[in-house]
């Protein structure tokens, strides 16, 4: 297949309406989804919400062929279509951009475009860089993108590498787009180029299916909205026929409370974790907080400020200078196996590369930080001891899954977050560092989360939270602290933590 030419639509670029018509899928015995039926419209950005694993992103991967439907039918501008695989679909002008990038790292920008249909230059076995690079800068300038063709994939930013996505699917001659959770990871305006520039395709009549948790998007950019709970379709709605309260009931089947911040006196309580003087060369300088027991101190922070960077100093994953104190004792040659064994636990932000053990089953991923303290017999582990601490653990915070034995890929966002949660939780830490714990996870599981929050610095543990959600930081912390460009700048507690403030505070307005 030869790439269109830069500067217009893709040849044979027709307006095309793709519907999906009872659509069965099951994994082992679960049903991922049962009798789907819906329609994408050319024109028009058409919204799938639900918690995780309400089936949303199974049938979008059965729409572009990742995944082989059981049963149903695929009808593509009114023609049915047979099986499908990722390059069937693609010939059919059927694109998935997937939640995490799946570039090619060491490849080029350019190369990632054209990856699979490379120009061939005239003589044999050459390709025509030249005509490559004019009509990468053709696309690049259609879409508003700012990237060099020249870096590798492995350098862009995950919002450059979401664009790089979008152009490779224009390049690949597909007018019906689907994208899964693409601004999970994005800052705000990072999203706002992404959610633009998914108006300029609508506006070129491409067929568009978008998947989102973060609910104020999903009101900005849909045209329509269907929601799926338990494998099933339950409703349709246009932006402007249901409330955002109404939307929640119907993804999680009841209505969930608006949450306000607990009110508590934690003055009298004693201090665990004291940082003074954090220092690492071109991400932070001069980091100096203490957190008490039970409290909820978050860090906010633009992406870039230096929040995570020094949360995995304190943890030991980088080197930093300074002092970190836990429980009045100074951890000094700080390693993520000392940082545990004093009672300090990290979970990191991305999950999919730093956390779960994608194709290790759920009671191994849960039972990870504690092995050496798993009860065994001479040398060897005792499976049925570890089974039923990890199920235990699993109830603790809620866990969804067929078994223990499930790999934890196969388990939604929202319960592969509550695995990690149980994971760190057997560790039975005195302090916990939480970077972005609800990540890619639904309004329901979200609700979770936070009980779990509340419920372990109830217990005593302090909490420290990093996250660019402003309304979490709000609901959810007894004191925050502003990053900006490395230094802490300002600090508020109790009632002061407010949207607004904490909104000047991340920009560097009123540091101290």
């Amino acid at each position: 297949m030869e790439p269109a030419s830069a500067g217009r639509p893709q040849s044979g670029f027709a307006p095309t309406e793709y519907e999906a018509v009872g659509i069965d899928k099951s994994f082992s015995s679960h049903a991922a989804l049962s009798d789907v039926s819906v329609t994408f419209l050319p024109g028009e950005i058409h919204t799938l919400v639900g918690e995780n694993g309400a089936g949303k992103s199974t049938l979008l991967r059965v729409m572009s062929g990742i995944y082989t439907r059981d049963g149903g039918s695929l009808r593509l501008g009114g023609r049915d279509l047979g099986n499908l695989t990722p390059r069937s679909a693609q010939q059919l002008g059927i694109y998935l951009v997937p939640q995490e990038p799946t570039l090619m790292g060491p490849l080029s920008a350019l190369e990632n475009l054209f990856l699979g249909i490379l120009p061939r230059g005239r003589l044999p076995f050459t390709v025509d860089w030249k005509r490559m690079r004019e009509t990468a800068g053709g696309y690049f300038a259609q879409l508003g993108l700012d990237i060099d063709p020249a870096q590798t994939a492995s350098t862009l930013s995950i919002a450059q590498q979401q664009q790089l996505e979008c152009a490779r699917a224009l390049v690949h001659q597909c007018n019906v787009i689907f994208f899964d959770e693409p601004t999970s990871s994005l800052t705000g305006p990072e999203t706002e180029i992404l959610l633009d520039l998914m108006r300029r395709l609508r506006e070129r009549s491409f067929t568009l299916g978008f998947i989102s948790h973060r609910l104020d998007e999903v009101f900005e950019i849909s045209d329509r909205i269907t929601v799926l709970r338990d494998a099933k379709i339950v409703a349709e709605f246009l932006p402007e026929q249901v409330t955002r309260t109404e939307l929640v009931a119907a993804m999680v089947g009841k209505e969930i409370a608006k949450r306000h911040r607990r009110q508590r006196d934690l003055s009298g309580a004693e201090t665990v974790l004291e940082v003074s003087g954090l220092s690492a060369s071109r991400a932070f300088s001069e980091i100096s907080f203490s957190v008490r027991r039970g409290e909820v101190l978050g860090l906010a922070g633009l992406v870039g400020s230096g929040r995570t960077e020094i949360a995995e100093s304190i943890f030991g994953v980088r080197s930093a200078t300074g002092s970190v104190v836990l429980d009045g004792k100074p951890f000094g040659r700080r390693s993520p196996a000392a940082a545990i064994q004093a009672g300090l636990i990290y979970l990191p932000e991305d999950r999919g590369h730093h956390g779960v053990f994608a194709n290790v089953e759920l009671e191994r991923n849960i039972t990870a930080a504690v092995v050496p303290a798993l009860p065994r017999v001479g040398p060897l582990l005792r499976p049925a001891a570890e089974n039923e601490i990890a199920a235990k653990a699993a109830e603790r915070t809620h866990v969804v899954a067929a078994s223990l034995q499930t790999p934890i890929k196969s388990l939604s966002g929202g319960n592969q977050q509550r695995a990690m949660f149980s994971r760190w939780l057997l560790a039975e830490p005195r302090v916990a560092i939480f970077d972005e714990p609800t990540r890619g996870v639904d309004v329901g599981a979200k609700a979770d989360i936070y009980r779990i929050i509340d419920s372990i610095s109830d217990g005593g543990i302090a909490i420290v939270i990093i996250s660019s959600e402003l309304e979490e930081l709000v609901v959810l912390c007894d004191r925050v602290i502003a990053i900006y460009e490395g230094r802490v700048v300002s600090e508020v507690a109790g009632d002061e933590i407010t949207l607004e403030r904490l909104g000047s505070m991340i920009v560097g307005e009123g540091a101290r």
